[in-house]
C-alpha cells in the first residue's frame, strides 16, 4: 500500500477520538437508516470502508444476517473495532485496508457502506475501487453532510471564514457518482437532534427526538444525507 502519510494521520486521529453520547446516537441512527435504505436486503457480503471503531457494524450485525467485513486505513481503529465486536458477541471481520487500493476480488461484495460525513469511499480514487469490488447490481450506501440543514446554516458564516464550508448540492453528488457508473437509487436525511451537550444527554434522548420531532422536520433539520447508489 502506498499510503503517503495517510495511515499515520488517521492513527493519530483515533488516538484522540472520543465517543460521546451524541456520537453513540448517530451510530445507532446511521445503522437504522442504512437498513431502511437497503429495504429488504438483510443477507449477503457487506463491506464497510472506513469502518473506524466498528460500532455501526456491530449494530448492523445485530439486526441482519449480513456477512460483514469492516476495513480502515488505521491499525489503531481496527484493533479497537475487533475488541468491541468481541465484547458485543458478534462475528465481523475487521481488516486494515487502503480505500484507494482494496485487497479484494472484483465483483465480490453485495453491498458497500461508507460513513463519516463525506465518507472514505466517496472520494474519487476510492469510488473507482468501490465500483471494482461491488457486484453488478450491488448497492453502495454512503453519507454526506447536509450543509443546508438549519443547524449548519446557523454556523455557515463562521465556517465560511474558516474555510470549512462546502455547499455540495445533491445534483452535484449524483453527477459525480453517475460519471463513475453508479445509478442513484434513493436518499434519506437524518440526524435531526441538536448537536449539543454530547456528554450530558443520554443517547436514547437524542434518538427519541429523532423519532418524534425529527420525523416531521428531517428535511429542515437533518444534518446527514444518506445516499444509495447501484452499480450498473
Amino acid at each position: 500500500m502506498v499510503l503517503d502519510g495517510r495511515q499515520e494521520k488517521w492513527d493519530k486521529y483515533f488516538e484522540n477520538y472520543k465517543v460521546n453520547n451524541a456520537r453513540l446516537a448517530t451510530f445507532q441512527l446511521t445503522a437504522e437508516n442504512a437498513l431502511k435504505i437497503l429495504k429488504n436486503r438483510r443477507t449477503g457480503k457487506v463491506l464497510d470502508i472506513g469502518c473506524g471503531n466498528g460500532l455501526i457494524d456491530i449494530v448492523l450485525a445485530k439486526n441482519s444476517k449480513f456477512e460483514i467485513t469492516g476495513c480502515d486505513i488505521s491499525g489503531k481503529a481496527i484493533s479497537e473495532a475487533k475488541e468491541k465486536a468481541s465484547k458485543a458477541g458478534v462475528s465481523i471481520v475487521f481488516e486494515e485496508e487502503d480505500a484507494y487500493a482494496l485487497d479484494y476480488p472484483n465483483n465480490y461484495f453485495d453491498v458497500i457502506l461508507s460513513f463519516g460525513y463525506s465518507a472514505a469511499a466517496t472520494y474519487e480514487r476510492a469510488r473507482k475501487e468501490t465500483y471494482r469490488v461491488l457486484k453488478p447490481g450491488g448497492l453502495f450506501v454512503c453519507d454526506f453532510i447536509n450543509h443546508r440543514s438549519l443547524y449548519k446554516l446557523l454556523f455557515f458564516p463562521k465556517n465560511l471564514i474558516l474555510g470549512y464550508a462546502k455547499l455540495k448540492e445533491v445534483s452535484e453528488i449524483k453527477n459525480k457518482f453517475k460519471k463513475d457508473n453508479f445509478e442513484f437509487v434513493s436518499m434519506h436525511s437524518f440526524n435531526t437532534f441538536p448537536p449539543v451537550f454530547g456528554k450530558i444527554i443520554p443517547p436514547k434522548i437524542y434518538i427519541l427526538f429523532e423519532r418524534v420531532i425529527g420525523s416531521l422536520l428531517k428535511s429542515v433539520l437533518g444534518r446527514t444525507l444518506l445516499f444509495c447508489f447501484k452499480k450498473n
